[in-house]
């Protein structure tokens, strides 16, 4: 494979793509790229100069990191792309995290093997984990 990676958040298209591939939720365009504009650290992964995969990390920069759609397009799973956005993420989160920094992340079904290989753990009961997704 002919890789590229770029450190950049994806655009508005790339970023639908890629969810489009997860069957997630549909967001507005607006939605999307006001989002991504909150994004402390994005890569890209081009393949023959398409979008293959990507990942993010959001937070305040200091106390709280999240990892985010961590996608790789399904043509491209299991080729070791989605390892190495994990590792660019995690080299960033090396430099710019700070001890005691809390990085979490939320993850697909069936994935949970692939992120504890990075050292993370479900939260135990002591420790639960909570969402909402907003309804308007």
């Amino acid at each position: 494979m002919n890789i590229k990676i770029e450190h950049r958040n994806p655009s508005v298209a790339e970023y639908q793509l890629l969810r489009s591939s997860t069957n997630w939720e549909e967001l507005s365009d607006a939605t999307v790229e006001k989002g991504l504009e909150g994004s402390l650290f994005s890569v890209c992964f081009m393949v023959g100069g398409e979008m293959a995969g990507a990942g993010r990390i959001i937070g305040d920069g200091a106390i709280y990191f999240y990892i985010q759609d961590v996608i790789v397009l399904p043509e491209y799973q299991k080729t070791g792309l989605g390892d190495m956005i994990m590792q660019e993420l995690e080299s960033w989160l090396k430099e710019n995290a700070q001890k005691h920094s809390f990085i979490g992340l939320m993850a697909s079904e069936g994935v949970k093997d692939f992120y504890t290989r990075y050292g993370y753990s479900a939260r135990g009961g002591r420790k639960p984990g909570m969402f909402k997704m907003m309804e308007k």
